[in-house]
């Protein structure tokens, strides 16, 4: 059987005490300790460390976001990583965000050991023994299926790879990836993917941020700066944020992007998100709690514009925006890029949504652009959309 095939990939065996008792040896062997990383994933990372006792070893975060420096998170100061080496001496910096080989590059340049830098992301991962386990366990089968409908051996790595350091938490699961992890820089945009695929129609950015994408796609289709296909529209949930997108868009000076301060959703009304203290958007999350945006449905607030490529990086939220949009991919059948990386069901809830929408038309690829469990993107390639066959 299928299922079985995905199975006899897994490594059954739950690595929650491994993981913990290699950050519990790592950090008796410091005086300080510096989090980096001034957000939810800093935060988690303090909360654990206070429940083991030693969180009062922790003396400051530090963060890349210049708006951050000299700031107080958690009741702690936020440094400049530059500044580092002058405030401290036995000290280990905690990188709790999902870019370790980035930041540990940068740390290294700035004259910090190797030794003294260990990376600890919790976000994205159980550290409730078994939970992880359990849960890949109760879902091999539709897991499988998504694993059977991947097109590539490339796809299928990352996938298991993936699901294994989720149960195992081993970082090795991780190296095995590195040559397979693509630059950010064309996160949404892989070359030998879209190839075959033009686009005259309007593009989708649902989670524009400050408009990093948006940058990202004019470098890779220069031609649309230049008046040839559609309208780029911006969706951004944050205020503060789309403030900051709306100036950037001005600096572009191009009647052809559109910006909305919304969240997507299925529906229009009010959603609530986690953010970090800073309302910056970095690792926010749909919760509970958290500040209030206005939501919105794709298929309502664009009606019948048609829409060649819909990407989706909306903090938890992508399924029910697939199902706000369903008509819009039944009509216009877009190319899909959609993050995976936000909860752990994502991993198979998204695929099936958009087969549920529209089946038999969307050919699936994993791609994954940064090391460790964040930006884990899943393409839909339309066969209906390709120019070459």
């Amino acid at each position: 059987m299928e299922s079985e095939k995905l199975a006899e990939l897994i490594e059954w065996s739950d690595g929650t005490e491994e993981c913990l008792d290699r950050l519990k040896k790592k950090v008796s062997a410091y005086e300080d300790i510096v989090i980096f990383g001034a957000g939810i994933g800093g935060r988690e990372t303090l909360e654990l460390l206070q429940r083991m006792g030693v969180g009062r070893k922790v003396k400051a975060f530090s963060d890349n976001n210049n708006n951050k420096f000299d700031t107080v998170y958690m009741e702690l100061p936020v440094i400049n990583p530059e500044r580092l080496r002058n405030g401290f001496k036995n000290f280990l910096v905690l990188i709790s965000i999902t870019a370790f080989d980035v930041i540990q590059k940068q740390l290294t340049e700035l004259g910090i050991d190797k030794s003294d830098i260990f990376y600890f992301q919790p976000a994205g991962i159980s550290l409730d023994k078994n939970q992880d386990m359990e849960f890949i366990k109760e879902n091999i089968s539709k897991l499988n299926t998504v694993y059977g409908k991947l097109e590539d051996y490339k796809s299928k790595l990352i996938y298991r790879n993936l699901l294994n350091y989720r149960i195992t938490k081993r970082e090795s699961y991780l190296m095995q990836l590195k040559d397979y992890i693509d630059s950010e820089a064309n996160q949404y945009f892989d070359k030998e993917l879209l190839a075959d695929y033009m686009f005259n129609d309007d593009f989708v950015d649902a989670g524009a941020y400050t408009g990093d994408t948006m940058e990202c796609f004019f470098e890779h289709y220069p031609e649309w700066k230049n008046g040839e296909g559609g309208s780029y529209l911006c969706f951004e949930a944050s205020e503060d944020i789309y403030k900051t997108l709306c100036r950037k868009i001005e600096l572009l000076n191009s009647e052809k992007i559109l910006s909305y301060n919304y969240a997507v959703w299925d529906n229009e009304g009010v959603l609530k998100f986690d953010t970090d203290s800073y309302g910056n958007g970095e690792g926010s999350r749909v919760s509970d709690r958290g500040s209030s945006v206005k939501c919105c449905s794709l298929d309502k607030i664009l009606g019948n514009r048609v829409i060649s490529f819909l990407k989706m990086d909306i903090e938890g939220a992508e399924k029910r925006a697939l199902l706000g949009a369903k008509e819009i991919i039944k009509r216009d059948k877009p190319v899909l890029a959609i993050c995976i990386y936000h909860k752990p069901e994502d991993f198979f809830e998204i695929p099936f949504e958009i087969e549920d929408i529209i089946s038999n038309e969307y050919k699936f690829y994993v791609r994954q652009y940064r090391y460790g469990q964040s930006e884990t993107v899943l393409y839909g390639m339309p066969e209906s959309r390709r120019t070459f066959r």
